[in-house]
């Protein structure tokens, strides 16, 4: 007879420890009771010892099952189970036969196999248990191995053969009640514990995704969940933030935070959502959006807290960019019709000044108050073209632009601007000779022109190095840009200035008009553009120009310069 039995993925009960725990237990009781109290003779005492020898082995492969292959544990706990069933069937037939007390270990060995095999492997098992309970009651099969096998002895006791068959019936209907339940309650057990272990995954994949940083804190303070996003906001490892009370994982700069989640926990109340600040070594300060909520069972306990939080860093900057946007635009507005107004008289009085210098015979403070007249008239009129080119900006078409290009011009003047002394360097590299942009060249070169003598204006005293760069860059979106950086190694701009550097009319410069920046910016958002700005004592400071490239037409100008080479 072949029974061939499925072998299906191990059950997680298979490996609980209170589950071996029983197996062994149970298997060491019913051994040692038989030998205590039934004194076997050598040979059954030899079976009974091997008996519970393999219920250590049954122990030691659910212990050691995680370092093999599904397959090979299979296979051992076969061979395992088959003498196990060789064992009980031998001490079934040596003590007592049909009224053994030791049928109950074929039970064992049938709910044993169910975390394995499930409900068909049990019922397997169950069947083959049968099979060597059964047929040496009915049949002499002494035979096989003479004095191995005892032949039935129910002639003996006095027993009918319908009172033998209706015993041996209902222990079959035991086995087979106790394959069907544990094989169910194993087969159930396994789906449902897949089921769940692919929803933690689905969920803590997508927890373990998400760019919101996301901590689950438990009603005592410790931390049960930690994502990749919050370690990334707060600089701490999440590995290291598990299982961890909130107030040793949440240390320097990250004051406000903790305690905002323990305040929340101690009055049990949710947060909708608040801006708070935090400090990190990385990068500093970091506005963040907080939003807490509390976990309350059925009977409305408070078991816990959940912490959203959000980096606000990029957000902040997009509406500061907005605000300037509007202010520039409004300014622009005002500028212009500024301009228009003061100009014309500012022409006529220029032009009668140098009319009267010509024709007067000045001398003394009377040609020193003329040549300052018309001094300040010309630095007005400096002051009237910003205000149209500052004006004029949204007006301009934007044509298309190699920056590679612009950049080299620029190196060729600006060596000869006042505002370079020759303590001061420039050097330029550009990552490939052509990059082209929507933009004109007079709205490329002003942008450049102007970063330069900022950073000139910033090296004037103590002198130093202006490097000028061009890269790509691809934004989160996946949209490509080209990046313009314009670097020196001053002083850096204070903090208590940097907020206010592309106003309009600001400037800590005693020339200045205060819209060179301002120019900058409201070119490169017409653009689509946008600028960046670090610095720092230390490192100085950078502007960073990202421009939106131009793909497809730049590719077409790539091709139409190899054809023509060729």
């Amino acid at each position: 007879m072949n029974v061939s039995i499925k072998q299906t993925p191990i059950t997680i009960i298979s490996r609980k420890p209170w589950f071996l725990s029983l197996r062994l237990i149970t298997t060491l009781l019913l051994t040692g009771s038989a030998i205590g109290f039934l004194k076997p003779n050598n040979f059954n005492y030899t079976l009974l010892t091997l008996y519970a020898a393999f219920g250590f082995l049954y122990l030691l492969y659910n212990i050691t099952s995680r370092h093999f292959s599904e397959d090979y544990v299979g296979s051992i706990v076969i061979i395992h189970l088959a003498c196990e069933l060789l064992i009980e069937g031998l001490l079934v037939n040596q003590v007592g036969g049909n009224f053994s007390p030791f049928i109950l270990f074929f039970i064992i060995t049938i709910v044993s196999s169910a975390p394995y095999f499930h409900l068909m492997g049990a019922l397997t098992v169950a069947t083959l248990a049968g099979l060597l309970y059964s047929l040496p009651v009915f049949f002499d099969l002494s035979f096989i191995y003479e004095g191995l096998i005892e032949p039935p002895k129910l002639a003996g006791m006095g027993i009918s053969s319908d009172e033998a068959f209706y015993t041996v019936f209902l222990h079959l209907c035991l086995f087979y009640f106790f394959a069907f339940i544990s094989g169910y309650l194993a087969e159930n057990l396994f789906f449902t514990s897949r089921e769940l272990s692919n929803i933690r995954f689905e969920t803590s994949e997508i927890l373990e995704q998400m760019r919101s940083g996301l901590l689950t804190i438990n009603s005592s303070g410790k931390i049960v969940y930690f994502n990749k996003a919050a370690g990334k906001i707060l600089g701490v490892v999440p590995d290291k933030a598990r299982q961890t009370d909130l107030n040793d994982v949440l240390g320097d700069g990250l004051e406000e935070l903790r305690w905002q989640i323990n305040y929340a926990l101690k009055a049990g109340r949710s947060e909708a959502r608040s801006e708070i600040n935090i400090r990190t070594p990385e990068k500093g300060k970091i506005p963040l959006g907080l939003s807490l909520s509390m976990i309350r069972d059925d009977q409305r306990n408070l078991r816990g807290l959940i912490a959203l939080f959000q980096d606000l860093t990029e957000a902040k900057k997009l509406e500061e960019k907005m605000r300037t946007s509007d202010r520039l635009a409004a300014v622009g507005q005002l500028a212009a019709g500024i301009a228009h107004e003061i100009r014309n008289p500012l022409a006529s009085i220029s032009g009668s000044v140098e009319v009267l210098k010509d024709e007067l015979n000045l001398d003394g403070d009377n040609l020193r108050l003329l040549q300052l007249i018309l001094k300040e008239s010309s630095r007005l009129n400096t002051i009237l073209s910003d205000f149209l080119n500052f004006a004029r900006i949204n007006k301009l078409s934007a044509g298309r632009c190699d920056i590679a290009a612009c950049i080299r011009e620029i190196m060729d003047l600006i060596p000869g601007h006042d505002q370079m002394t020759e303590s001061i360097e420039i050097s330029h590299h550009i990552h490939r000779p052509l990059i082209m942009v929507a933009a004109s060249d007079d709205q490329i070169k002003q942008v450049l022109w102007n970063l330069i003598l900022n950073s000139a204006q910033a090296l004037r005293d103590q002198g130093g190095l202006i490097k000028v760069s061009t890269d790509d860059h691809i934004e989160t979106d996946s949209k490509e840009m080209i990046k313009i950086i314009v670097a020196d190694d001053g002083p850096g701009i204070p903090d208590d200035v940097r907020g206010r550097i592309f106003d309009p009319f600001f400037s800590t410069k005693k020339d200045g008009t205060g819209l060179g920046l301002p120019i900058v910016a409201r070119i490169v958002d017409y653009l689509g553009g946008k600028i960046d700005l670090d610095t720092s004592p230390e490192k100085g400071t950078i502007f960073t120009v990202f421009l939106p490239k131009e793909i497809a037409r730049e590719t077409q100008d790539k091709i139409l310069q190899e054809v023509t080479l060729a």
